[in-house]
C-alpha cells in the first residue's frame, strides 16, 4: 500500500524558477533531528543560535528541554545548497531581479516568464519551487550525541563526488 507522500508526488511535475537561483541570499541553516509543523519565520537568532555553545565534543544547545550536539558540516565544493521553497497555487515568486550579466533581453525575457504563469500547464498537476537563501554550509544537529558518519545527510553529501567519479564530464 502506498503512503499518501508517495500518492502525492505521483501526480505532481515539480518545475524550478533558475532565476530564484542567482539571487538567494546566503543564511545559516541547522538541521534538527525533529520536525517542527511550523512554516514561517521564527526568531532562531534570538533563542536557539544565541544559546549554542561549545563543549569538549563539539557544539552543544538545548532546544525544548532536550540536549543536542552538534557540528558544521561544509557543502562539497564545487556546490552550493539551496532553500526551496513550493509556490502557493496561484502564487508567483516575483521580483525585481538586478543581474550585472547577461544581455538586457535575457532579463526581461527571464521576468516575462516569471511573472506569467504558464497556460499550457495543468495548475492542479504542475507545481512551481524556487530559491529563497543559499548556504555553504550548515549545522548537523543529533540528540544527545553528534550525529556520525553514518548519517543521512552525510552519505547525501557524497553522491556529487561519487556521481563526478564515474562519470567525468569532459
Amino acid at each position: 500500500m502506498e503512503s499518501s507522500d508517495e500518492e502525492d508526488v505521483g501526480k505532481h511535475r515539480v518545475h524550478l524558477r533558475p532565476i530564484t537561483l542567482r539571487n538567494a541570499a546566503p543564511v545559516t541553516l541547522h538541521l534538527l533531528p525533529c520536525e517542527i509543523p511550523v512554516n514561517r519565520p521564527a526568531p532562531v537568532g534570538r533563542f536557539f543560535t544565541s544559546a549554542i555553545r561549545q563543549g569538549p565534543d563539539g557544539l552543544e544547545v538545548s532546544f525544548r528541554g532536550r540536549s543536542l550536539r552538534g557540528e558544521e558540516v561544509e557543502v562539497p565544493p564545487g556546490l552550493v545548497g539551496y532553500v526551496m521553497m513550493m509556490e502557493e497555487k496561484g502564487k508567483v515568486l516575483v521580483g525585481k531581479q538586478d543581474f550585472s550579466e547577461g544581455s538586457e533581453h535575457d532579463e526581461e525575457q527571464e521576468e516575462q516568464e516569471l511573472v506569467e504563469p504558464p497556460e499550457a500547464l495543468e495548475r492542479d498537476f504542475d507545481r512551481f519551487i524556487g530559491a529563497s537563501a543559499s548556504f555553504s554550509r550548515f549545522t548537523l544537529w543529533g540528540l544527545e550525541t553528534i550525529p556520525g558518519p553514518d548519517a543521512k545527510v552525510r552519505a547525501a553529501l557524497t553522491w556529487p563526488s561519487l556521481a563526478a567519479a564515474s562519470c567525468p564530464i569532459s
